[in-house]
């Protein structure tokens, strides 16, 4: 009960913040005049939707719980890369958040943002599913499905794109019956009927979606067999749906569209992909259960004939062996695996793990730099490595973040991990400014000019650096009006 009583909290609060920043945004900004060629934006310009998934994804951030895991968020881009390189997606400034969440549920949110519960993970068995999903989103916002949801209502108000939104938010982060009834208490029923895309919308996006998958070289059957995954989830399970099923209704009649669609479509074997069995079962191993929780499960798995799915589970084993701190055990195992894959970053940062936990961090050092030497660059073994320095180099760890922030500067928990960096280095200033990125981030502005407020008698002898500093509050206040 008082679970529930926090989740609809949330819901209010939600609708009131996410309300009150679209209002923010003149609908009839001069500076941001609807292009003749493209109707839509006489509804919703493509710049304000990216403004709107901006703010909504800063509260997003706030309010949900996020998954900081750069295995799983490396995996998931550069599946949603390959996918949207092969789209009609044209603006392909995405920002792909991963929800800490069991349940199933992906959703799409206008100017780019992607959104996916890890739990997506237990529902796939295969890239080619989870790939089908992902396409399915691409294809709602390659199409502007939300703006040509507003011109067929003749619904163009600020408030309604506020609560479609929320109501998005509330079946991501709550699912369920719970959800289903927040919805009916967020701007009303109407909300839950805009957020249920009309039957022609989802068509197209599993006809565009399909086309995705061809054009990605993926299996386009793979729509299908997710979608007969889906129902059967939703008729064993003792919940009414899961939170995608409830915004993207499965019927026989779809299934059945999308076989059809690939009818002419020839067949071909396509191999299970060794780096999705590997991001599913350390999704499994991070799930939160217990490593004796974990492990029959690991086990059973390693009995599987098909190699991707056995070695899948050893790694998986792994990594239960080593939270329970059964090194030599798990070290063996590892063994294994390293004389086929030598070169799999998720095997390489579990044997590094390893290192850490009996403290031979040189040893986690050299295999670190050793695997980003072969791949330079790369975002889970930068932060691997970045964590074992934070122990034997914090300063060199500092140096190490700060470059990755050049590539990512959307990455909040990139962010917090600097922040931690600096503070360890004793490098005060940074800290600040590390911290106030996080905070604008997760939406939490005046945290943010808090932190940077501290930084200003740090560096009053430094007339570049505090110019730098007053500038970004200023962008900052810009973004809470944004915001209010």
């Amino acid at each position: 009960m008082q679970e529930n009583s926090r989740n609809y909290g949330l819901a209010s609060g939600l609708t009131l913040i996410l309300a009150m920043s679209i209002s923010s945004l003149n609908y009839a900004d001069n500076q941001n005049l609807p292009s003749l060629g493209d109707p839509l934006s006489a509804v919703v310009s493509s710049a304000q939707e990216r403004k709107l998934g901006q703010s909504f994804l800063r509260t997003l951030r706030n309010r949900a719980p996020i998954l900081d895991d750069p295995i799983i968020q490396d995996y998931l881009e550069h599946l949603t890369y390959k996918l949207i390189s092969n789209s009609q997606l044209e603006d392909r400034k995405l920002d792909l958040v991963i929800i800490d969440s069991p349940s199933l549920n992906a959703f799409a949110v206008p100017g780019g943002i992607i959104g996916i519960n890890d739990g997506l993970f237990k529902y796939s068995e295969t890239e080619q599913e989870l790939a089908a999903i992902l396409a399915h989103e691409i294809a709602h916002l390659s199409q502007r499905h939300y703006a040509r949801g507003l011109e067929a209502q003749q619904k163009s108000t600020m408030l309604t794109m506020a609560g479609i939104l929320t109501s998005v938010l509330v079946m991501t982060t709550v699912g369920g019956e719970a959800g289903a009834a927040m919805l009916n208490t967020v701007q009303g029923v109407s909300v839950s009927n805009q957020l249920r895309h009309s039957r022609a919308r989802e068509a197209e996006a599993d006809r565009i979606g399909i086309n995705t998958l061809i054009e990605s070289k993926m299996n386009p059957r793979a729509m299908a067999y997710m979608f007969e995954q889906l129902e059967k989830t939703a008729r064993y399970t003792s919940d009414t749906s899961p939170g995608f099923l409830r915004t993207h209704p499965v019927t026989q009649e779809r299934i059945a569209d999308a076989y059809n669609q690939t009818i002419n479509y020839p067949s071909k074997d396509y191999p299970l992909n060794i780096d999705f069995q590997l991001v599913k079962a350390h999704a499994t191993a991070i799930s939160g259960k217990s490593p004796s929780e974990l492990m029959p499960g690991f086990l059973a798995g390693i009995r599987n004939p098909v190699m991707a799915i056995k070695h899948a589970n050893i790694y998986g084993l792994v990594l239960a062996l080593t939270e329970e701190g059964k090194f030599q055990e798990a070290s063996d195992n590892l063994a294994i695996l390293l004389k086929i894959y030598p070169n799999k970053i998720p095997i390489k940062i579990a044997e590094a793990n390893i290192s850490i936990m009996l403290q031979r961090y040189e040893i986690a050092e050299a295999l670190l730099y050793d695997a980003l030497a072969i791949n330079p660059g790369n975002y889970p073994l930068t932060m691997a490595l970045a964590h074992v320095l934070m122990t034997t180099s914090p300063e060199e760890s500092q140096e190490l973040l700060t470059d990755l922030t050049t590539k990512r500067k959307r990455d909040a928990y990139l962010w917090y991990h600097l922040a931690e960096a600096a503070g360890l280095a004793k490098d005060i200033p940074a800290v600040h400014w590390s911290r106030a990125e996080y905070f604008v981030l997760t939406g939490d502005l005046e945290q943010a000019i808090r932190q940077l407020s501290y930084t200003i008698p740090l560096v009053e002898n430094n007339f570049q650096q505090e110019s730098k500093v007053k500038t970004r509050i200023k962008e900052i206040e810009t973004l809470k009006n944004v915001d209010r």
